[in-house]
């Protein structure tokens, strides 16, 4: 796996793991780290829509990234199947991209950042029970789209569990899950 460093966030340096060379350098963040919920009133209407996708784009893209930083970051067309289409900075990556991206599980867990364990109480309580499941680095961390089949519920967004599975059903979209950052350089 190769991985650069850029940014910081909650005081410590953002370490990436590159998933791609086409069209840029596409980033993902190699922890997860910061816990949100998709819509805090468990009412999923689209990624276009979602409070994270805000928060990305505004609040993490400015205390991550320099403004210096922030001129490499690229513009991205992003299509998800039950959103408009939208142009990000910052996004989280659907469940096709991951499979064609890092298509074995072990390949996908990752832990949570310290700082994310401490801000966030969902993410601490559920961090302090892996090991009771003999689990102990790995962590939970929204997907953008919900489960393409339309089995899931409508107030449900596809997550990666511990062990790197692809949840299509996901979780429900007020719980705090883990954010995995992506985005792409130029």
């Amino acid at each position: 796996m190769q991985t650069l460093t850029l940014g910081t966030y909650a005081g410590a340096p953002i370490e990436w793991q590159i998933l791609s060379r086409n069209n840029g350098i596409l980033l993902l963040s190699r922890y997860v780290l910061d816990a949100r919920k998709i819509f805090p009133d468990c009412i999923y209407m689209s990624w276009a829509q979602s409070s994270v996708r805000e928060w990305l784009n505004t609040a993490f893209l400015k205390a991550a990234f320099t403004p210096e930083e922030q001129t490499r970051i690229a513009v991205t067309h992003v299509e998800t199947p039950d959103s408009a289409p939208t142009d990000d900075r910052i996004l989280l990556l659907s469940a096709d991209e991951l499979t064609r991206l890092l298509p074995r599980a072990e390949e996908r867990i990752t832990p949570a950042a310290p700082h994310a364990v401490r801000a966030s109480r969902e993410l601490r309580d559920f961090t302090e029970l892996l090991p009771f499941y003999g689990v102990h680095r790995s962590c939970w961390w929204w997907l953008r789209n919900t489960d393409p089949t339309g089995h899931s519920e409508p107030n449900q967004m596809g997550t990666v569990w511990s062990d790197g599975t692809i949840c299509y059903e996901g979780h429900f979209v007020n719980y705090e899950r883990g954010i995995r950052p992506a985005l792409r350089l130029q």
